[in-house]
């Protein structure tokens, strides 16, 4: 089974944006997060490309997309032929995202080139739409398929981690009000100086150096919690297309 969901599955790429999507339904549509394509959506001149674990490349082409605010999907056509061996997912009749159903789900964590493919169980719903997985989620996984381990067909997509806590949040909000200040002050003064010192330039060059830090426990941080979005929105969604 981890075979099979390897050969449906794609890294996409969009402009900087990497994630994961999969064949779905028909052999030339590609499912993905809007998130991961959204420069793409933003600016329809940068291109979209997926390519297989064996670096087979296909161009793509955005056909419908619901806001990453909502549903964060995104149908993706391919300009040509699917390359020979791949499989099409199909979708779960009926999906129940019961707690302790095995799940497989795969993609390209932090953006490798390497697919990986995980065994996982649903941990607990959130809603109707969304459910918690006690998997390794990484950036780069999102848009990935998760399938029912027993029956290989799809469930839902993977969307989200979990990964901040409330005191590393409450970090990162401090370091933009120190941000903000320094630019207001750089506006207003142009400068503080303080024995010498350019307080502001002094304030500025901790803040940077912090965001640097702070973005790089955010890429890297995880709990082993990932969010899952049902199956079914972009399910109906792409037979109504069809």
């Amino acid at each position: 089974m981890h075979n099979y969901i390897a050969n449906a599955t794609w890294q996409i790429q969009s402009d900087k944006s990497y994630g994961s999507g999969f064949s779905f339904i028909k052999e030339d549509i590609v499912v993905t997060n809007h998130h991961v394509i959204e420069p793409s959506q933003l600016n329809p001149l940068i291109p979209i490309f997926g390519y297989t674990e064996d670096r087979l490349k296909v161009e793509l082409e955005l056909v419908d997309f619901s806001p990453k605010e909502k549903n964060d999907w995104a149908i993706l056509r391919i300009k040509g032929k699917l390359p020979e061996n791949r499989i099409v997912l199909a979708p779960e009749s009926a999906p129940k995202y019961d707690r302790g159903q095995r799940i497989i789900f795969s993609g390209f964590p932090h953006g490798i080139s390497h697919l990986l493919t995980n065994e996982a169980h649903i941990s607990g719903k959130i809603d109707n739409e969304k459910f918690y997985i006690n998997g390794m989620i990484n950036g780069g996984n999102s848009g990935g398929p998760i399938i029912n381990a027993d029956t290989g067909k799809v469930i839902g997509i993977i969307t989200q981690r979990r990964f901040l806590g409330f005191e590393l949040q409450k970090t990162l909000n401090e370091i933009k009000r120190l941000q903000n200040y320094c630019e207001q002050l750089k506006k207003g003064s142009g400068g503080v100086n303080i024995m010498g010192i350019d307080f502001v330039g002094f304030a500025g060059l901790i803040s940077s150096s912090l965001d640097v830090v702070s973005k790089v426990v955010v890429v890297n941080a995880n709990s082993g919690i990932g969010i899952g979005f049902s199956i079914e929105n972009v399910a109906s969604k792409i037979k109504a297309i069809l």
